[in-house]
């Protein structure tokens, strides 16, 4: 079993991670953190999950005298850059889910994956990578002069806008059509998880691929897969994608 140490355990996704690694026979939860101004700090995650105690205490961020062998980081922008150099520093893998990354951290990240193994996914659902994976081969299919949207809707807590999601599905419209004009629409409305739609504008026609998340339940799930990959893997830059091509 792998020490599985998850960096934002109070959020939405964080609650389900911390409940389905309790169960895992793949993983030991060994940790978690949360916001320092949280009423959960030194409170045991199962006062969190609301179940019984686990010995297990939520902390205001990672000690370096915990052993851990993976990471995975839903917390915010500034957490998650907190968390990297001290998985940097004591090589451990780590799965940033977290979106809203200027892109200075972004390139922060990008370094930070010469020297350990970085999963990079502001989505860890296996359709978006399915989707993207989809738009990787489609260049035979369009050309830069097609129309290309991304519509995306999500909750209304929901505080970066775009999407991570829909940045990155825009990334790679733009890989491989570097003259395209992707423009991306966002809404925010009640508990919606998460839903993206992109079109390609034909003449007179158009095209839509939509994932639509029906339960976050599949953002835990992913990353708890994308977690087990990344722990056999060297140092390097990842994406949910490579899990399936690999």
């Amino acid at each position: 079993m792998k020490n599985l140490f998850i960096s934002g355990i109070t959020g939405k996704v964080g609650k389900l991670l911390s409940s389905y690694a309790l169960e895992s026979n793949q993983f030991k939860l060994v940790g978690g953190s949360c916001s320092p101004d949280s009423t959960f700090i030194e409170k045991d995650v199962g006062e969190l999950l609301e179940t019984e105690e686990t010995g297990i205490q939520i902390s205001g961020k990672m000690s370096e005298d915990l052993s851990a062998d993976i990471i995975i980081d839903f917390s915010s922008p500034k957490s998650s850059m907190e968390i990297l150099q001290l998985a940097k520093k004591k090589e451990i893998p780590i799965l940033i889910g977290t979106t809203g990354f200027s892109e200075d951290d972004f390139k922060e990240i990008e370094v930070a994956s010469t020297k350990i193994p970085v999963l990079f996914a502001p989505n860890t659902s296996s359709g978006i990578a399915i989707l993207k994976n989809i738009l990787n081969t489609s260049k035979k299919l369009f050309s830069e002069d097609n129309g290309f949207s991304i519509s995306e809707t999500h909750h209304i807590e929901k505080k970066d806008s775009p999407s991570g999601t829909a940045l990155d599905l825009q990334r790679v419209i733009i890989s491989i059509y570097p003259e395209a004009n992707v423009v991306i629409e966002s809404f925010r409305e009640g508990n919606n998880p998460g839903e993206h739609t992109v079109s390609i504008a034909l003449d007179k026609e158009i095209i839509e691929f939509t994932h639509r998340a029906e339960d976050r339940s599949i953002f835990a799930l992913g990353a708890l897969k994308g977690a087990v990959w990344l722990t056999k893997r060297s140092a390097g830059f990842y994406s949910m994608g490579d899990i399936y091509t690999s």
